[in-house]
């Protein structure tokens, strides 16, 4: 009998351990080849360079170890001798995209953004796994964009906007002490919530700039006994200013009104700050209302974290009855607000709060940059605003968002002209990011892959990230 029992019991742990196994392996498609190769001959390629607008048609580029060494037309370097050649075929090559407001919760996110062409994204609510993850990145050890992150959401105890993934301070004592907290874990960058009152707000900001941290983030709006001007998100040094709907919210009251939309324009752009507008996840929740719901079961959504679709769950139902039309009305304002901020010469970013709100990671970033053009930029404007813009706020101004000599070899190849029309990067036939090469059918294993995230994953960091803030 209890040899029997042990038998049960050992067949049991067995398979639950097999379980817990399979269900933490990342999907073969993100895991590199060790003995992969980092340098190219790319030839026959219309180089399209977002410093310039110019697009150079049957060029080459020489990468060599991730770097690129050269490029031009005619006769190519010696370098280039015995290296594998990539035959673009007369199609545009030009730098990978870079998405400054996603939300990563396991690594078939990273799958998704690659698939898509995005080779840069910036993590806008950090969790201890996410400094591990980016080393991981960074030395090839997975396959995925470079991944920056903030340290955790910072806002006030008892916020109207807060949640339990936000990091909850009262005060300036704790509001420093969170902050040298996030740095001494390494993180090197802030996101500030919406609900920190003037004192802890003053606080971050004042330790960020002792400690050398930049902060990003929603308009601060203080605490209801003691609001905050919207001016003061604009005098804090912002890396960006998050949210077209929470500017609008906040510096205009969701008032409607054309000329206070400009002269709200003509001030951020006084200001010098960059703003960040995620139209497309309010655009998500905008169609949500308009098909009853039917937007949330997309083809696009086949990657949806389960569990942050579970959290979200209630909110999806309410705005699904939701009966008025104001959602569809206040998201062309978003866009048509926009436009005034671009016109008023305001710097503008791509980014996508994907991750959360029924905005899948990879698609999103395509999609906002069309609302981009929508809104009055043209296809190059947008394009630089995913490239160069997104660069120069993550501080790799020249490293990455270009295509010159001492560039990250993160490109993506496409049919078409994009300049002419935005919607050819989804025309997207190849991938390189940092010197390695997915084809179509490589692209198409990562899209494959991403459909597959762990539950397991999720849940554990997410307890980890709950003991971290408490």
């Amino acid at each position: 009998m209890l040899r029997t029992i042990l038998v049960v019991v050992a067949v049991l742990l067995a398979g639950v351990t097999a379980f817990i196994v399979s269900a933490w392996q990342i999907p073969a498609a993100m895991q590199p080849d060790r003995d992969g190769n980092r340098s190219w001959l790319i030839e026959n390629a219309v180089l399209l360079d977002p410093a310039t607008g110019a697009a150079r048609p049957e060029a080459s580029v020489l990468v060599v170890d991730g770097r690129i060494e050269w490029l031009g037309s005619g006769a190519v370097p010696a370098a280039a001798d015995g290296l594998n050649r990539i035959d673009a075929q007369g199609r545009t090559l030009l730098p990978g995209l870079i998405d400054v407001h996603v939300h990563v919760f396991d690594e078939t996110d990273l799958a998704a953004g690659l698939s898509h062409g995005v080779t840069t994204v910036r993590n806008m609510g950090g969790m201890p796994f996410h400094l591990p993850l980016a080393a991981r990145l960074e030395r090839g050890d997975i396959l995925g964009p470079r991944l920056i992150t903030t340290g955790p959401i910072l806002n006030e105890t008892g916020g109207r906007n807060g949640n339990d993934l936000h990091e909850a301070v009262a005060g300036a004592e704790e509001a420093r002490a969170a902050v040298r907290r996030q740095y001494a874990a390494g993180f090197r960058h802030l996101k500030v919530y919406s609900n920190l009152s003037r004192e802890s707000f003053a606080a971050i900001r004042d330790e960020a700039a002792a400690l050398g941290m930049t902060m990003s983030g929603h308009p601060v709006e203080g605490t209801e006994a003691d609001p905050l001007a919207f001016e003061a998100s604009l005098d804090a040094g912002l890396r960006t200013l998050e949210h077209a709907e929470s500017i609008v919210w906040y510096g205009l009251d969701d008032d409607t009104d054309p000329d206070r939309m400009r002269a709200l324009a003509r001030q951020i752009a006084a200001s010098g700050t960059v703003v960040d507008p995620t139209l497309v996840v309010h655009e998500n929740l905008a169609r949500i209302v308009e098909t009853g719901g039917a937007h949330i079961t997309r083809p696009e959504m086949a990657g949806y974290n389960p569990v942050i679709a579970g959290f979200e769950r209630e909110g999806w139902a309410f705005w699904s009855d939701y009966q008025h039309d104001d959602r569809t009305r206040m998201q062309a304002f978003y866009v048509a607000f926009t436009g005034a901020l671009h016109e008023a010469g305001v710097p503008l970013t791509v980014g996508t709060d994907s991750g959360v709100m029924v905005s899948p990671h990879g698609v999103s970033t395509l999609r906002e940059m069309e609302i981009l053009v929508e809104a009055g930029l043209t296809p190059l404007e947008a394009i630089q605003a995913a490239t160069l813009n997104g660069a120069d706020v993550l501080g790799m101004d020249g490293q990455i968002g270009c295509l010159a000599v001492g560039c990250a070899a993160d490109l993506i190849l496409v049919d078409g002209d994009p300049t002419q029309d935005i919607s050819r990067l989804h025309d997207l036939e190849a991938v390189m990011r940092d010197g390695r090469w997915f084809d179509r059918d490589r692209l198409d294993d990562l899209s494959e892959a991403a459909t597959h995230p762990s539950s397991l994953r999720t849940w554990w960091r997410l307890g980890q990230h709950q003991l971290a803030i408490r």
